[in-house]
């Protein structure tokens, strides 16, 4: 396994196995040079070493001259919202989301408060291996500053501008919500006071630990799932550490897939918007946004695997919505990035306005089984293995736009060489979970066979 990965998402890396401090000096040193010295804004998440992270990119960017706005622990929608909203050149968010105790990452923000585009990606990059760093004199330094409350207020008052919020208040609804002890749990009352919600918050404290793993998902939601019925709640929502994604646990205590976070949102999102909305997604998301968007007379359109793909492809066709597998979803007229706030709020809009439960939600989706697995493979042969795979399903519609998927009626595999570990990814979903799993291993023995060929 590598304890380092730099790419799309920054710098990100399990510390002092990958991560050390004279790397994160030298990427945030990169990124100082590339702002040529202008503000920037750093928020964390609440890891134990996100505040040494927080030290080391603040000093790197002083000594690059830059003006640093420290905006302390906040969630990731907050630091998407206030790199525009203060006039920043751009920011830094340290925290590794959905990644595991001990690891933690360095993700840069562009002005409009976007990931980096993949232009802005590879100069950076360039001047980070480089290693040619802007160097202010010694009384030049670089200023420091912390952002105001009204920050805060002005990103909440604009995500209840985006939702029915009369509506939602009107409901009580009681909610669970697991925080994951991460940087969520500090807006998690004042958002619940805005909507009227009877919030029930756990692994809301700020202990430097995760409490499990802080992916969303069914394995992820169990203590969610233990408390709806004991306490008659009408949803779920468990996130991850920053709060860039959501899982749902249903009102009959059903623990959804990650992959029906962005259909339930689209679902309800694209009844406002109308026909020919654009939804913008990755590859191997659930067919499910498909059955859903191709319901509301929509446009869906796929790119590479990355939220940073997906937010820029947002951006680039003024798409009304965005989102992936993971949990992920982005409101075009919103920010320009993934909220797991703005994941529950419109979730309980829907609820609201269609007198719904969240069970009903969920039962109206279309859907499939889905299977994800790794198959080994030295990264020097992924290619051509996945080549030597082209022609093997003549049946099938075949796209090459990230690695190659199949598609068939009834269901599609999804096979790319991972960027981070000598392994091929396998997605792969149909209509039932035998046929899935049969498939699957059938897909499996013929990718094992060509590696051993």
């Amino acid at each position: 396994m590598r304890f380092l990965r730099l790419g799309s998402a920054g710098m990100r890396g399990e510390i002092g196995a990958g991560l050390t401090t004279p790397l994160i000096i030298d990427f945030a040193s990169a990124l100082g040079t590339y702002l040529d010295g202008g503000k920037v804004v750093i928020a964390t998440d609440t890891r134990f070493s996100s505040n040494m992270v927080r030290h080391a990119v603040i000093s790197a960017l002083l000594s690059c001259g830059c003006e640093v706005v420290d905006a302390g622990i906040a969630p990731a929608p907050v630091l998407h919202f206030a790199i525009p909203y203060i006039e920043a050149d751009g920011g830094v968010l340290i925290g590794a989301g959905h990644h595991p105790d001990g690891w933690n990452a360095i993700v840069p923000l562009a002005a409009n408060g976007a990931y980096f585009n993949a232009v802005q990606q590879q100069a950076l990059l360039d001047i980070y291996h480089s290693r040619r760093y802007r160097q202010s004199r010694w009384d030049d330094f670089g200023e420091m500053e912390s952002t105001s409350e009204k920050i805060v207020e002005g990103y909440l008052d604009e995500l209840c501008g985006n939702l029915d919020v009369d509506a939602i208040r009107d409901r009580n609804f009681k909610v669970v919500a697991d925080f994951c002890n991460g940087s969520g749990a500090l807006l998690s009352e004042r958002f619940s006071d805005r909507l009227g919600i009877d919030m029930i918050p756990i692994n809301d404290v700020d202990t430097g630990v995760l409490p499990h793993d802080p992916e969303p998902r069914p394995r992820s939601s169990t203590q969610v799932q233990s408390l709806l019925k004991p306490l008659r709640a009408d949803a779920g929502f468990v996130f991850n550490s920053d709060m860039s994604r959501a899982a749902v646990v249903s009102s009959t205590a059903e623990t959804l897939s990650e992959e029906y976070t962005f259909p339930l949102v689209a679902d309800h999102v694209l009844v406002e918007s109308g026909s020919g909305a654009m939804v913008v997604t990755n590859t191997c998301t659930t067919r499910t946004l498909d059955d859903v968007v191709a319901k509301h007379k929509g446009v869906l359109v796929k790119t590479k695997v990355g939220q940073a793909q997906v937010i820029d492809k947002m951006l680039e066709i003024n798409a009304d919505l965005a989102g992936d597998g993971s949990g992920s979803v982005a409101l075009g007229s919103f920010i320009p990035g993934f909220d797991g706030f703005m994941i529950m709020g419109k979730i309980l809009e829907c609820m609201a306005l269609r007198n719904v439960t969240s069970a009903e939600l969920a039962a109206a989706l279309p859907r499939y089984h889905i299977v994800k697995r790794k198959i080994e493979c030295q990264s020097a042969n992924a290619y051509t293995l996945l080549r030597g795979i082209q022609n093997q399903f003549p049946d099938a519609e075949l796209s090459e736009d990230d690695g190659i998927r199949f598609d068939w009626p009834d269901g599609w595999v999804h096979l790319r060489a991972s960027s981070t570990e000598p392994v091929i990814r396998m997605i792969l979903e149909w209509k039932t979970k035998a046929e899935a799993e049969d498939r699957a291993s059938y897909i499996r023995g013929l990718l094992e066979r060509l590696v051993a060929e």
